[in-house]
């Protein structure tokens, strides 16, 4: 086989790496890469394929682990910014009623449905409990 094949579709997988982000297609490129090496010295095909899976076995079992960990490990721990406001202080903008379940509070500037277990005056300060979809709870500081 052609080593030109070989790069193409080594040059695709690292292309769609960039889209999947798993580390998957990187290591079939990288066997590819070496299937490539092997068909430009001339071995035969059984040897271009054996080549290739050695190498993205390799790369599958012993790279991709240390490259998830380390590359992506941190995504996970991202909060959403909804997420974020839990724990954080709080202003109640509109007096807060837990029976009719008005009231408004602001947190680092941005103006929130909130609801309370007690009722809360304008100007109380408190700190977020829960979200529920769009509306905090809240209890007084």
């Amino acid at each position: 086989m052609n080593y030109y094949v070989w790069l193409i579709i080594a040059v695709g997988c690292f292309v769609g790496e960039m889209f999947s982000m798993e580390f998957s297609l990187a290591c079939l490129g990288t066997g590819l890469l070496g299937a490539a090496a092997t068909a430009y010295f001339g071995l035969g095909l059984w040897a271009q394929v054996g080549v290739f899976a050695a190498i993205s076995a390799i790369a599958w079992i012993g790279v991709r682990p240390f490259a998830l960990k380390h590359l992506y490990g941190k995504a996970k721990a991202v909060k959403t910014p909804a997420e974020d406001v839990l724990g954080k202080p709080a202003v109640v903008e509109i007096a807060i009623d837990p029976v009719t379940g008005a009231g408004r509070v602001k947190v680092e500037g941005e103006s929130w449905k909130a609801t309370a277990k007690e009722p809360l005056n304008v100007g109380a300060k408190c700190v977020v409990e829960k979200l529920d979809g769009v509306t905090l709870t809240v209890r007084k500081q």
